[in-house]
């Protein structure tokens, strides 16, 4: 076993022989090495049960400062005469604390508050603070919170919650040596073994009178966590693989568009709900100047007030260019598509954006202010629906989802319209995923097209709930550095 061994865990076998066990900082000083390299040499030692690793947690209750009331107590019995309010605040570091101070020494009769003219203090009762001074005398001397008193262990959860006194841990880690693992230190040749052949080595000839340390092929190897891809941006990568291996280019974009593509032209009436600013990010005093109420832009208003050339009634208004010019973070990513839309015409098209959008959004776990989108649409003679549904089909099946339903829905810009769910574990119930259906000749019409035009827009965080079987999405977007190492691939839904 000796001449297997590493030069690393020679060394720490070496310290712990003579000792027996030994702290962890006291290994890493006498050995000499940083703390990585003893822990790392450590593993190996535990892994051929050389030596035992052991851990113990020490709880205790620190003091962190001292309570303010019981400031404004010793203040007021140190005074020879009436101590003033004034008199009194000045000696604390802020009017606010003094106030608390005052109100919780008050309020438990440890003193009084009077005069006719200028209020004064003096203690009320004097063994008022007797139990609370105890409390803390007795954490000074590192008394175990267990075994308070009834009385002082009723005043802990509030000098807790005003940080007067806190919790602490201090995690200790010892390390003994085994039988094994002595009979190993003292079979050690001491400095016989060398671990590689170097050209000093070879050129002197001085290998020849040591041995090279085997290498043992069953020592377990240490945990290595490699850079990686977050799984947000992995998950938009196999987004962008399936829609292009179905014939669909990529469209890109900024964030910041006119409410003119990011609505109206969706035909989104100005006065609905969702473009309230509860729901939407408006740039405060900005706006497309150069938008104008003739040609694309034109037809668009007349379709809203009266419906133009569509067929359609409109909305009944008086469109407002104002309005419409107004600038916003995008709230979806159908902004790039309906722009394609009206320079592609009547041509084929296959697009789809994946991208950030932008929403005013109260955040828990199914709704975030900033996430991915990913929308898309097709344009050709002859689609309808059940198109519609047999492409998302087989979108969600190269995704590895099986379990998810179309239900009719309403929305302002399709119709037919479909909502996409998805069956999570975690929820254990269906859940929305993305809109989708066929856009109504509102929308087309206005923009030069007249042939079917399918179109859809999940989001993508939502999408991954179902993947990684979690319950809430800002779990996507948290520190939980276990998870993003560990995180294994889940199909299906």
């Amino acid at each position: 076993m000796s001449s297997a061994l590493h030069p690393l865990e020679r060394k720490i076998l070496s310290v712990l022989a003579p000792l027996s066990s030994a702290p962890f900082e006291v290994i890493v000083s006498a050995a000499s090495l940083n703390e990585d390299q003893v822990r790392r040499a450590l593993q190996w030692l535990s892994s051929k049960e050389l030596v035992t690793i052991g851990n113990t947690v020490e709880r205790k209750l620190e003091v962190e400062k001292e309570p303010p009331e019981l400031e404004l107590v010793r203040k007021v019995s140190e005074s020879t005469g009436l101590l003033t309010l004034e008199d009194l605040k000045g000696a604390f570091a802020s009017p606010e604390e003094f106030s608390a101070a005052l109100g919780r020494a008050r309020g438990s009769g440890w003193v009084r508050v009077g005069g006719e003219t200028v209020p004064a203090v003096w203690i009320g009762d004097p063994e008022g603070p007797k139990t609370l001074r105890s409390l803390l005398a007795s954490l000074k001397e590192g008394r175990p919170e267990g075994e308070l008193s009834p009385d002082q262990a009723s005043l802990l959860p509030d000098l807790l919650r005003r940080g007067i006194v806190r919790r602490v841990e201090n995690r200790t880690t010892r390390v003994a040596i085994t039988d094994e693992g002595r009979r190993a230190s003292a079979a050690d040749a001491g400095g016989e073994f060398i671990d590689r052949l170097t050209t000093e080595a070879l050129t002197t000839g001085s290998w020849k009178k040591k041995k090279l340390r085997p290498i043992d092929v069953e020592a377990k190897a240490p945990r290595f966590y490699p850079g990686r891809r977050h799984p947000v941006r992995d998950f938009i990568r196999e987004v962008r693989e399936a829609y292009i291996s179905m014939g669909f280019t990529e469209l890109e974009g900024g964030s910041v568009y006119p409410a003119f593509w990011n609505f109206d032209a969706l035909f989104i009436p100005q006065d609905h709900p969702g473009r309230e600013m509860q729901d939407t990010f408006y740039l405060a005093g900005l706006s497309d100047k150069g938008l104008e109420r003739k040609g694309l832009v034109a037809n668009v208003a007349a379709t809203h007030e009266d419906g133009w050339k569509t067929g359609s009634r409109g909305w009944g208004y008086s469109w407002r260019i104002d309005e419409a010019r107004r600038l916003v973070l995008r709230t979806h990513n159908t902004v790039l598509t309906v722009k394609a839309l009206s320079e592609s015409k009547e041509r084929e098209t296959r697009v789809f954006a994946v991208s950030k959008v932008y929403r005013n959004e109260n955040l828990d776990y199914k709704h975030l202010a900033e996430f991915h989108h990913m929308d898309g649409i097709m344009v050709g003679k002859g689609l309808n629906v059940r198109h519609l549904m047999g492409f998302l089909t087989e979108f969600y099946k190269k995704l590895g989802m099986t379990d998810v339903k179309l239900w009719p829905t309403y929305f302002p810009y399709t119709e037919p319209s479909l909502q996409v769910m998805g069956y999570s574990r975690a929820f254990k119930s269906w859940i929305e995923l993305g809109g989708s259906g066929v856009f109504r000749p509102e929308v087309t019409v206005p923009l030069g097209v007249r042939v079917p035009v399918l179109a859809w827009g999940p989001g993508i965080e939502r999408l991954m709930l179902m993947r990684y079987g979690l319950d809430d999405m800002r779990a996507l977007y948290g520190s939980d550095l276990s998870w993003l190492r560990n995180r294994r691939e889940l199909a299906g839904s």
